[in-house]
């Protein structure tokens, strides 16, 4: 796990759950490529166990359009802050004659704080293709005051092992500075998932 923020990642226990109550709300999109497992990831989080830990086997479900999944967070002994994020799963092929954040811009990208920018360790064409999700998503997301928009990078499958240079990765990021966050996981094993937990609780809109 990589974390390009200057402060070190605070170890803390903290809760995933279904959202229930008043707690703030913060919007994300969850983007990229077709089966890099981005539903995976959102289900793995609400559930709060890794496939292996689930003990189910799910076939490869493809995002016909959009998703949403709404997960409580909050801190557990220590401010006791809370937070729930609205997770908006679109569709990975970008190709498509009508795409949510091209064609539904203001449900998509609406309000949006938070964008998970995930890519495949297996597939080097999911993380070039993150450009050009990068480049429509700025393209179409309308700025909200007071609120400022940042991206969170994910490599997921690592269990499968990286098949290009980490170099490419480093570069991606150096070249776009909304780019809060690096994370490597796998939603199979579980690894990383505490590291990206943890910061989304930290970086949840609290009560």
């Amino acid at each position: 796990m990589a974390n390009t923020s200057n402060s070190p990642l605070m170890e803390e226990n903290v809760t995933f759950a279904p959202a229930a109550g008043k707690s703030r709300l913060t919007k994300a999109l969850v983007a990229g490529s077709g089966a890099v497992g981005k539903t995976t990831l959102v289900r793995v989080l609400k559930e709060g166990k890794s496939i292996n830990e689930s003990n189910s086997t799910q076939e490869y479900h493809r995002t016909p359009f959009l998703e949403l999944e709404t997960i409580k967070v909050e801190r557990v002994g220590g401010t006791g802050s809370s937070g729930i994020y609205l997770l908006v799963d679109v569709a990975g092929q970008l190709d498509q004659p009508i795409h949510a954040i091209r064609d539904l811009s203001k449900i998509a990208l609406g309000s949006v704080e938070l964008v998970f920018l995930i890519f495949s360790a297996e597939n080097l064409q999911s993380l070039l293709d993150l450009r050009d999700w990068v480049s429509l998503i700025k393209t179409q997301y309308k700025e909200v005051p007071g609120k400022e928009l940042k991206f969170v990078l994910i490599m997921n499958k690592c269990d499968l092992g990286s098949c290009f240079d980490s170099e490419l990765v480093s570069r991606f990021i150096q070249s776009e500075p909304m780019i809060s966050g690096y994370f490597e996981v796998s939603c199979k094993s579980g690894d990383g998932i505490s590291e990206l937990q943890t910061w989304l609780v930290k970086n949840v809109t609290s009560e």
